[in-house]
């Protein structure tokens, strides 16, 4: 098992970070470069645009459900059916509402540790994107996560090579760093 395979696990964000499925891994970054471009580079409010795509869709849902058993053999779930225990929306909500529960209780300050870090990683977001859009950083870990794995896994034994060497390097300087300063340290006394 590769490092790769360590640290990615098993499962869907696995599989499409290391391109299995190269057709869902080149779709994903395509739609998300398309996403990026239409936000950054051709300046589109996403506010308008988001609704615009809701009023589409909510179209769509309708002439789907009025004229679309004359089309489709399958037909749109309806609100009864999204209603019961097993269903996907339930399970969606329920998840959003375990996340903000998460959020609360770590607001409310019973952890004081997970409460700092919550703010320290807040702050760091913040500084980040004070200088860069946030869409932007999205789409950069994006394309980090679709390539470094394929790379790494591709180059492998030069990225080791290099990467001892680094490490050689970096306890050569500390050893010499912690030499230099125990001889100034013992000039001092």
């Amino acid at each position: 098992m590769s490092l790769v395979d360590q640290m990615l696990g098993e499962g869907a964000v696995a599989d499409l970070s290391v391109w299995k499925n190269k057709i869902t891994s080149g779709i994903t970054l395509v739609m998300a470069t398309l996403i990026w471009f239409q936000f950054e580079i051709m300046e589109t409010e996403p506010v308008p645009f988001l609704c615009s795509i809701l009023l589409l869709l909510r179209l769509l849902l309708f002439i789907w459900v009025k004229y679309g058993h004359h089309l489709f053999t399958w037909m749109p779930p309806t609100p009864e059916e999204l209603q019961q225990e097993d269903s996907p929306v339930r399970a969606l909500l329920s998840e959003i509402e375990g996340l903000l529960l998460m959020l609360y209780e770590i607001a409310y300050g019973e952890d004081i540790k997970t409460f700092i870090w919550a703010i320290l990683y807040v702050a760091i977001i913040y500084t980040i994107g004070s200088y860069i859009n946030l869409l932007t950083i999205f789409y950069i870990c994006l394309v980090c996560l679709l390539t470094i794995p394929v790379m790494y896994l591709q180059y492998q034994e030069v990225v080791d090579d290099f990467i001892g060497e680094v490490s050689e390097m970096k306890n050569k300087t500390l050893q010499l760093l912690n030499c230099r300063a125990t001889k100034k340290k013992k000039k001092l006394y």
